[in-house]
């Protein structure tokens, strides 16, 4: 059982967004940009059952294996600090600095719109995946009867 390596979270972070734009960069610039969301996932994942912070930054890797749980929770978590540098934070700047009419004219407002949607549901599915980790395989999960996600 090897250790997490960051290149995998951020190959499953590729795999979700699809985003061309990384095709026009070096692996290892698109690389670079991706693993930079890791510090802000990790903080974001609030009340893990691993320790997160027991990571070599060296080498590129956590200390341990990520369980599943885990791993998918902070690839959701990158997805949305990728969103909000890409769509949501650029958005919000250009709508500060266009007048309403050009803001809507170029379409903005339903890209940021379609984002923050996005955004949301990935925060909800993280929330409520953090809670099926918490009460998997306890009495209160099968009494409460929440769903899987």
């Amino acid at each position: 059982m090897s250790n997490t390596t960051y290149k995998q979270l951020a190959d499953a972070v590729f795999n979700k967004i699809k985003d061309l734009d990384f095709t026009a960069l070096s692996e290892d610039t698109a690389y670079e940009i991706v693993i930079g969301y890791i510090q802000s996932a990790i903080v974001n994942f609030e009340n893990c059952k691993q320790d997160l912070s027991d990571r070599d930054e060296t080498l590129a890797e956590f200390n341990f294996r990520l369980s599943d749980e885990t791993f998918v929770i902070l690839v959701n978590y990158m997805v949305i600090e990728w969103l909000d540098s890409n769509f949501i934070l650029t958005s919000n700047a250009l709508k500060s600095r266009l007048s309403s009419s050009d803001f809507h004219a170029l379409n903005l407002h339903q890209q940021l719109s379609k984002a923050m949607d996005l955004r949301e549901k990935l925060i909800k599915e993280n929330k409520q995946l953090a809670i099926n980790k918490s009460y998997n395989n306890s009495k209160l999960f099968d009494i409460a009867k929440r769903k899987k996600v």
